[in-house]
């Protein structure tokens, strides 16, 4: 069996935040929570603008775990709620809209080995992305692609926010390798979770599927077809896939 498509993780695999997502973003998104209290007529402190963003993320979270999705408007509505905004759709729509255009203030960083690895498997495989999202969405990921030169590379697209399922559910792969052209048995997907990437892939139909290890090494079963560390590792790792078996190198 040989491969043809490959997917990818985006966070934490392909890609992670710039510093200025901690610093110049963080406050950006506060101010614009600050701006909606006050048109809403109700007086918050930043002190509770910032608790309120922590706990709708403790929220979101606890969705994610239980493979549930929660978009941007759920997250700013919770938001509204911790803050005693009175609920207005419209005005919620409006925030929402600001705290993700709000992503593209900033600059993604590429994961070492992306931009010299992904333009040769391009010319080989067939490549596609399946990605949860949280506040910065599918079409915000799609230009930060653009910014790097990348999105082009792609053939199928799967974000969260926009098929309505989450890892490590087998559909958030097949909306991938359907724009694809592909099937899962002749595909490898490589991400950086084992919960939702390995079990995922593997759960889905995929023969292999590679823990990317060269952000953060989380431990987590299942046991992944091969771990690496930087995307070069993997023109050497898919001349061994050829032929083998799966799940086997």
């Amino acid at each position: 069996m040989k491969v043809k498509a490959i997917t990818f993780d985006f966070w934490g695999t392909l890609f992670t935040e710039g510093p200025e997502f901690a610093g110049p973003i963080k406050e950006r998104r506060t101010e614009i929570l600050l701006d909606a209290a006050s048109e809403a007529g109700v007086a918050v402190e930043i002190d509770a603008v910032m608790e309120a963003w922590r706990q709708a993320a403790l929220d979101f979270d606890t969705a994610w775990y239980a493979e549930q999705v929660m978009t941007p408007f759920d997250r700013v509505t919770r938001i509204f709620a911790y803050l005693g905004l009175p609920y207005d759709e419209g005005h919620i729509a409006l925030t929402t809209q600001r705290i993700v255009e709000a992503s593209l203030e900033g600059q993604l960083i590429p994961l070492p080995g992306v931009l010299e690895t992904l333009p040769k498997l391009a010319q080989r495989y067939t490549l596609g992305i399946v990605s949860d999202t949280s506040i910065s969405t599918g079409r915000v990921l799609r230009e930060h692609l653009k910014r790097h030169k990348l999105h082009d590379l792609f053939s199928g697209f799967s974000f969260s926010d926009e098929t309505g399922v989450v890892k490590p559910k087998a559909e958030a792969f097949l909306a991938a390798l359907e724009e694809m052209g592909a099937s899962p048995q002749e595909a490898l997907h490589i991400g950086d979770i084992p919960r939702t990437d390995i079990a995922g892939a593997f759960s889905t139909g995929y023969p292999w599927a590679v823990l990317y290890t060269g952000h953060t090494h989380r431990n987590g079963q299942p046991e992944p077809t091969a771990r690496i560390g930087n995307h070069k590792e993997l023109l050497a790792l898919l001349e061994g896939v050829v032929g083998q078996p799966p799940k086997a190198l």
